[in-house]
C-alpha cells in the first residue's frame, strides 16, 4: 500500500492539483470575489482543473488497487457519513471563526477566503472520489460497450453545472432547467444498468442491502442540507456556483443510484443461493481442472477431492471408498469417522449391484438398520463412481444430516465432478508408475554397468588361438555369462553359462556365478571338480525352480588339449575339416540337485585339437529366436549357417550368425539373451622347443 501511495504522490496530476490549489488561494486573496466576469471565469476554470487533476490521481489509485464493488460502496458510505458530520457539526465552528456567514460571504476577508476554499476543497474531494466510484461501478461486469451512455451523462453533468449562470436571467433560465431534467433522466437510465450485483454471493447481497439503505438516507439528508439558503450552500456558492450545482447533481445521482441498487439487490436475494451454488460448482471445477494438470500425491489428491465435494454439494460429510483388490477401504474422510464411513458404505452395497454404476445416485438412508450405531444421524447419501478405463476403482460419497436432502442439481454436479476426479486419480497413478519406472531405469543403469564390468571387455590374445565373442541381452540386463581365466602361462580356462529366467534377478545370479568360477579357477584345475564345487556353493543361494546351465573348459595352449565338462548346457560344437560334431559330456544343471546325483551324472571329456578346429559355445537364445509366426530359428539353421561360413575367420562367422538371427526375428521381440563364443585352434609357434606366449593378464581380467 505504501508503494501504491508513493506512486500516486509522484504522479504529475497530483503535483498539478497542489499547484492549482495554491494558485486558487493566491487568486482569491489578490482578487477579492466580485461580479467581474473574467475573475469568475478564471476561478471556475481553476476549480474545474483542480477537480480533474484530483480525479486523474484517484483513478490511478483505482487502477493500482483494483477494489471490488462492495468495498467501493463501503467507501462511499464512509465519505457520505463524513460529509453528513461536516454539514451538521461544522456550522458553530465556522460561525465562531468568521462570524455571520451570510454577511461574510458577501464581503470576505483573508480568513473568510481561506476557510471558504478549504471548505470547498473538502466537498471537491468528495465529489471526485464519489464520481469515480460511480464510474467504476457503472462499467464493472458490463458485457456490452456502454461508454457512450456514461459519456453522454457526463457531458450533461458539465452542461448542467455551467448552465447555473443562466438562472440569473429569467428569459434563459429554461436552459438550466432543461439540462437539469435531462441529467436526472440520464442518471435514472444509467442507474438501471447495474450488472455487478449478480456476481456477489448471498451474504454480500444482504450486507449490500443494508448499506444501500444507510447510504441512500445519507445522500438524501446531504442533498437537503445542500439546498439553497443553508450556510453550506452560502459558503460553496460564494466560491463556485458550478461546484455547488455539480455537487447537487452528484448527490441526486447517489440518491437515485442507491435507491435502484436497493430494489435490484432485494430482487436478487431469492435466487442468490442457487446462483452461489452454481458459482461454487464452476469455481470448484475450474480449480480442480488445474489440479489435474499438476497431478498431486494420491493422499493429498484424495483429501482435496473430499473437501471440494462437501463445498460442491453442500454436504455435511464426504469420503472416498477405494478398491484394494476385492475389498473397499474408506480414505480421505471429511467430517466423518472411519467407522461411520465403512458402515454407510456397507449399507450402500447392500442396496444394489454397484459394479455397473454409470452415474451419481441419491440413496435415502433413514431406514438403515444400523443407524443407531452411527455417531451422527444422516438422511441421504450421494454416490458417484470413480472409473478408469471403464472399470470402477472406487466411489465418491457425500452425506447430509438431519432433514437436509440432496436434489437433482447436487447429483448432476457430483456426477460431473467425479469424472474430473477419476481423471485426476488416473493421472496420479500414471505419475507413480512413471516415478517407479524412472527408479527402475536408474537401477537398470547400475545393473547394466555392473554387467558390463563382469563380462570381458576384450578377448584374450594367444598366437595360436582366434577368439570371437558377443553378448546381446533380451532386456536391459541378462542372465547369460561367459568369461576367460588365465590359469597359468600355458592354460586358458573359459566358461559359458545361462541362468534360468531373465532380467535383473538373473543378472544378479550371473554376477554371483562369475565370482564363484573366478575364485575356483585359481585353486581347482579339473573342470568337473570346479562344477561340483560351484554347485555346492550355490546351494545356499539359488531359489527353487532357479538353475544355471554351464560349460567349463580348459585349453592347454601349448599342445592343444581341451578338457571340458558340461552342466546341462547346450552342446559344444566342433567344426573339423568341414564337418560339424557335438561335444556332449553328461551333466545336470547347477542347482537342480545338491546331492550325489549331480556329481555322479557329471562327466569330463578330453579332446585333442587339430589344426583349424573351431569350437562354438552358445546359449539357446540363438536357436530359440522366434519370427512373426512364433517359429524357432532352430538347431538345423544354426548348424548349417556355421558350416556355410566355416572357412571364414571367427569374427566373420560371429557377425554372419548374429545378422541371420536378427533378420529371422525382426518381426518378433528378442525372446532370450544371446551369447556366442567361437575359439579356433591354429598351428603352434615353436621357438627352440619352447612356446612363446604373448598373454596380457590385464586384458584377461578386465
Amino acid at each position: 500500500m505504501n508503494k501504491i501511495l508513493s506512486n500516486i504522490l509522484s504522479r504529475r496530476s497530483f503535483h498539478l492539483f497542489w499547484i492549482l490549489t495554491a494558485f486558487l488561494f493566491l487568486f482569491r486573496i489578490v482578487f477579492i470575489p466580485s461580479e467581474n466576469f473574467a475573475i469568475i471565469t478564471i476561478s471556475e476554470i481553476v476549480l474545474a482543473l483542480i477537480l480533474l487533476s484530483l480525479a486523474f490521481s484517484l483513478s490511478g489509485l483505482f487502477k493500482e488497487v483494483k477494489p471490488n464493488p462492495l468495498s467501493l460502496v463501503v467507501n462511499v458510505g464512509i465519505l457520505s457519513a463524513v460529509i453528513f458530520l461536516v454539514m451538521n457539526f461544522s456550522e458553530p465552528i465556522v460561525q465562531l471563526l468568521i462570524g455571520n456567514v451570510k454577511e461574510k460571504v458577501k464581503n470576505p476577508g483573508l480568513a473568510e477566503n481561506v476557510i471558504s476554499i478549504l471548505y470547498s476543497l473538502i466537498f471537491l474531494g468528495f465529489a471526485a472520489y464519489v464520481f469515480l466510484v460511480f464510474k467504476t461501478l457503472f462499467y464493472f461486469k458490463q458485457t456490452r460497450n456502454v461508454e457512450t451512455y456514461f459519456n453522454t451523462m457526463l457531458i450533461f453533468f458539465v452542461l448542467t453545472s455551467i448552465a447555473v449562470y443562466f438562472e440569473q436571467n429569467e428569459e434563459l433560465s429554461y436552459i438550466s432547467t432543461t439540462f437539469y431534467i435531462v441529467s436526472v433522466l440520464l442518471i435514472i437510465f444509467n442507474s438501471l444498468r447495474i450488472s455487478w450485483i449478480a456476481f456477489i454471493v448471498k451474504k454480500e447481497k444482504i450486507y449490500l442491502l443494508i448499506l444501500s439503505v444507510v447510504i441512500l438516507i445519507l445522500f438524501i439528508v446531504n442533498l437537503v442540507k445542500m439546498g439553497g439558503g443553508h450556510f453550506h450552500y452560502q459558503i460553496i456558492s460564494s466560491v463556485s456556483l458550478v461546484l455547488d450545482r455539480f455537487l447537487n447533481v452528484l448527490l441526486i445521482y447517489g440518491a437515485i443510484y442507491f435507491s435502484i441498487l436497493f430494489f435490484t439487490t432485494l430482487f436478487h436475494i431469492p435466487t442468490a443461493e442457487a446462483f452461489d451454488k452454481k458459482a461454487q460448482e464452476v469455481s470448484s471445477l475450474q480449480y480442480f481442472s488445474k489440479l489435474i494438470n499438476e497431478v498431486l500425491d494420491f493422499k493429498d489428491l484424495s483429501k482435496t477431492i473430499s473437501d471440494i465435494t462437501t463445498k460442491l454439494t453442500g454436504s455435511d460429510a464426504a469420503w472416498i471408498m477405494w478398491k484394494n483388490e476385492d475389498d473397499f477401504t474408506s480414505i480421505a474422510q471429511q467430517n466423518i469417522g472411519y467407522y461411520d464411513a465403512q458402515l454407510i458404505h456397507g449399507f450402500m452395497l447392500s442396496q444394489k449391484k454397484w459394479d455397473k454404476l454409470d452415474q451419481a445416485k441419491i440413496i435415502p438412508i433413514e431406514k438403515f438398520e444400523k443407524q443407531n450405531e452411527l455417531s451422527e444421524k444422516y438422511s441421504t447419501l450421494l454416490v458417484a463412481p470413480l472409473k478408469a478405463h471403464g472399470n470402477i476403482k472406487g466411489f465418491l460419497l457425500a452425506a447430509k444430516k438431519g432433514n437436509s436432502i440432496f436434489n437433482e442439481e447436487d447429483r448432476s454436479a457430483l456426477d460431473t465432478f467425479s469424472e474430473y476426479a477419476s481423471i485426476a486419480f488416473e493421472n496420479a497413478r500414471l505419475l507413480e508408475e512413471s516415478i517407479e519406472k524412472q527408479r527402475l531405469e536408474r537401477e537398470l543403469d547400475v545393473a547394466r554397468e555392473v554387467q558390463r564390468r563382469i563380462l570381458p571387455s576384450k578377448n584374450p590374445n594367444y598366437p595360436n588361438l582366434d577368439i570371437s565373442s558377443i553378448f546381446i541381452p533380451a532386456f536391459e540386463v541378462g542372465g547369460d555369462y561367459y568369461d576367460f581365466f588365465p590359469i597359468d602361462q600355458n592354460t586358458l580356462g573359459f566358461i559359458i553359462a545361462d541362468v534360468s529366467g531373465k532380467g535383473i534377478s538373473a543378472a544378479f545370479i550371473m554376477a554371483e556365478v562369475k565370482g564363484i568360477f573366478e575364485s575356483l579357477s585359481k585353486v581347482i584345475r579339473r573342470p568337473k571338480e570346479i562344477l561340483i564345487k560351484a554347485n555346492e556353493i550355490l546351494k545356499g543361494t539359488l531359489e527353487r525352480k532357479i538353475f544355471v546351465s554351464a560349460a567349463y573348459g580348459l585349453i592347454d595352449v601349448r599342445n592343444g588339449t581341451l578338457h571340458i565338462a558340461r552342466a546341462g548346457h547346450c552342446p559344444i560344437l566342433l567344426i573339423r575339416e568341414g564337418k560339424l560334431q557335438d561335444i556332449r559330456p553328461e551333466g545336470l544343471g547347477l542347482g537342480l540337485s545338491f546331492d550325489n546325483v549331480f556329481s555322479d551324472s557329471l562327466q569330463e571329456q578330453k579332446v585333442d585339437l587339430q589344426e583349424n578346429d573351431t569350437l562354438i559355445l552358445y546359449t539357446d537364445g540363438i536357436t530359440e529366436a522366434k519370427n512373426g509366426l512364433f517359429e524357432d530359428f532352430g538347431e538345423d539353421n544354426f548348424r548349417n549357417l556355421l558350416l556355410k561360413f566355416s572357412s571364414h575367420n571367427v569374427q566373420t562367422i560371429t557377425e554372419k550368425v548374429i545378422k541371420e538371427v536378427s533378420i529371422f526375428s525382426q518381426e518378433h521381440s528378442q525372446y532370450d539373451d544371446i551369447t556366442l563364443v567361437i575359439i579356433r585352434w591354429k598351428q603352434n609357434i615353436i621357438n627352440n622347443g619352447e612356446a612363446e606366449w604373448q598373454i596380457s593378464a590385464q586384458q584377461l581380467k578386465t
